[in-house]
């Protein structure tokens, strides 16, 4: 199922970041953005999923001053497979 996928996502993401979220700021509001994504995928919250997927498009433009760095590059790993995920998703619920 997409959501067990995309919470599997979020835990990989956060476990990478979770050390640098006092250090950078990006990575504090990546980690909150993941945890409102959590919520609503748990709630199943359609737009709200949607609205933070969009905004988790994004997050290469957040990592781009720290590209390069292996726990960054392993996180964008994840972050595109949660994208593809909650594609999945919302195209299976019809919120696309």
């Amino acid at each position: 199922m997409s959501v067990d996928k995309a919470l599997e996502e979020i835990s990989a993401i956060e476990r990478l970041i979770k050390p640098y979220e006092y250090e950078a700021y990006e990575a504090r509001k990546v980690l909150n953005d993941l945890a409102t994504l959590r919520e609503a995928l748990t709630t199943m919250n359609k737009e709200r999923i949607k609205t933070i997927a969009e905004r988790m498009s994004k997050i290469e433009e957040q990592a781009a001053p720290y590209r390069g760095f292996g726990p960054v590059e392993e996180a964008l790993r994840h972050a595109q497979k949660l994208r593809e995920e909650l594609s999945k998703l919302l195209i299976a619920s019809g919120g696309s």
